[in-house]
């Protein structure tokens, strides 16, 4: 765990070791790296913020290193409302998933288990670590409230693989994507093809439900025809767009907001002389500290 925030750390840590996990911690992103490149853990979680350098830049040394290290799941924990491009850019060094603050440490600890299982299958061991009696190229099928799809599919990009992603939402509502190569060849919901961002815009908005991947030969699928982890990035960068839209200001503000501000300057203050008069009445309002 690489987090400069020694309160939000701290009690992450005691969750992870309630759960039975060993968690080297760090509060700084050199330290954090040159740990991890020591250790090589299960899973680095990172806050996009730190002292010295942004976690990004862990994100990317570690993805960039030769050896085991580079397959290690990455999972960020941030605060979004401060800085809106934090998710494309930490997905976009090499992470897997990027959890918004505020949410609470059990979820983040359900999410590094999912992470650390995922990562476990696709290199063809069980949960104890051991090897697993399926192949890598084997089918995947997980529940989307455990697993975020994104991941999945940006997984599946880096890896290039080719199959079909199978989704359904609780409503029952099904949704195709196949690969090629980890690239999307065709997209399709309820049966009927759709372009890639329409469906992933869909998908990704299906908090509960099931996914499943079947692999097959690259050459028996359709051509690629556009990039999984650009349209995932696009995708996301549109839903959080959706989630915080300008607030719209009608008329009636406008109103009330100009006789505010001309409140109290509608009398020009007495004079004697040259010297302005106090006047008491033409005080402008008070208004209540922020705290």
């Amino acid at each position: 765990m690489i987090d400069g925030d020694e309160w939000v750390a701290s009690a992450l840590v005691r969750a992870l070791q309630e759960k039975g996990y060993v968690v080297d911690a760090s509060g700084e992103a050199v330290a954090g790296f040159r740990k991890a490149s020591e250790t090589t853990p299960d899973c680095i979680v990172l806050s996009p913020e730190l002292p010295d350098i942004d976690g990004a830049w862990v994100a990317r040394k570690v993805r960039t290193e030769a050896g085991a290290l580079s397959k290690v799941p990455i999972l960020f924990v941030g605060d979004l409302s401060e800085d809106r491009s934090a998710r494309a850019r930490t997905l976009n060094v090499g992470a897997d998933v990027f959890l918004d603050r505020p949410i609470s440490n059990d979820e983040i600890v359900a999410q590094i288990g999912a992470l650390i299982a995922m990562a476990r299958r696709l290199d063809g061991r069980d949960a104890e670590g051991s090897p697993s009696s399926t192949s890598v190229a084997a089918a995947i099928r997980g529940d989307l409230s455990a697993f975020p799809l994104a991941s999945l599919l940006m997984m599946f990009e880096m890896e290039r693989r080719s199959g079909l992603v199978e989704v359904v939402a609780t409503s029952g509502k099904r949704a195709s994507l196949t690969l090629t190569d980890g690239l999307f060849a065709s997209t399709e919901i309820a049966g009927a093809p759709r372009p890639a961002l329409e469906v992933l815009r869909e998908v990704l908005a299906w908090r509960a439900g099931r996914f499943s991947f079947q692999p097959r030969e690259s050459r028996s699928l359709p051509a690629p025809r556009a990039s999984v982890g650009a349209l995932v990035l696009e995708a996301m960068r549109l839903e959080d767009e959706e989630k915080s839209p300008l607030q719209e200001i009608g008329p009636d503000d406008l109103v009330d907001a100009v006789d505010s501000a001309t409140n109290g300057r509608r009398e020009e203050p007495a004079t004697q002389g040259d010297e302005p008069v106090a006047r008491p009445d033409l005080a402008p309002p008070s208004h209540p500290k922020a705290s």
